[in-house]
This record gives C-alpha cells, sequence and structure tokens, in this order.
C-alpha cells in the first residue's frame, strides 16, 4: 500500500465514524499527535480512545484534503475539517494539515495539525484526555 492510500484510507474511515477501521490502520507502537492542542497518544489503544473521544464530542467530522506532497514514506496534505460539536448549534470549518508516515505495519505517525481553539472552551481539557494518557 502506498502511503497516500494510507491517508486516503484514515480519511474515508474517519469521516465514516469507523472506530475500528480507523484504528487497524495503525501499527502497533504508532504516534498520533493534533500537536496545536497538545496531544500526543502512543499505540493503538490510546489512539482507539482518543478517536472514540473525537466521535463522542462531535455529531459529525470530516476531513477533506486538496494539496498533497509525497514520497515513499511520508505524505503531507492540506485541506480543511468541518465538523458539529455535540454541544453547540452551528458547524465549524478551519484549515488544516496533515502529515502521514507509513510502514509494512501501517500508519506509524499521524499529524494534524490545526487551529480549533476558537470553538472551544480551554476548561474543556484536551479533547483526547483519557484515563490513559497524560499531557
Amino acid at each position: 500500500m502506498k502511503v497516500r492510500d494510507h491517508l486516503n484510507a484514515y480519511c474515508r474511515t474517519f469521516n465514516e465514524r469507523m472506530l475500528e477501521g480507523a484504528v487497524a490502520l495503525f501499527s502497533e507502537h504508532a504516534l498520533f499527535e493534533m500537536p496545536l492542542l497538545g496531544q500526543r497518544l502512543f499505540g493503538t489503544a490510546e489512539i482507539s480512545a482518543g478517536l472514540r473521544r473525537i466521535f463522542e464530542v462531535t455529531e459529525r467530522a470530516e476531513i477533506r484534503l486538496t494539496h498533497f506532497q509525497e514520497n515513499d514514506r511520508v505524505v503531507i496534505a492540506e485541506g480543511s475539517m468541518t465538523a458539529k460539536l455535540q454541544r453547540d448549534d452551528g458547524v465549524v470549518q478551519f484549515p488544516l494539515a496533515i502529515t502521514l508516515s507509513a510502514e509494512d505495519t501501517g500508519i506509524s505517525r499521524l499529524s494534524i495539525y490545526l487551529d480549533a481553539r476558537p470553538y472551544r472552551l480551554w476548561v474543556d481539557g484536551p479533547i483526547f484526555a483519557t484515563s490513559t494518557s497524560s499531557n
């Protein structure tokens, strides 16, 4: 599977809210991070808990990618995310960038860069807050 295929598969499973399908794309010791929100998840157990939390706080969320640069192991993409949070009446949209590294065992690192601060209160705590991850 080419590295861009990994990214397309992740976006499809994320957009369709397929938790198990999304987690299955990651290697066992993968890193999933959202640096602008201070989030780093290690391994499929933490990634699963983090994605589950995203799906709990959103009615829907969709990643749309428009520009890609890639080589055999890394793809960098730009686009946008549209989301409807459970607590809000309106839909929000913001730009994002993604870097994804993959190996034969699956996605080894997924970094999503976005600035969702205007759309959430800091008192909410981390979006990925789990009992197994630390900030």
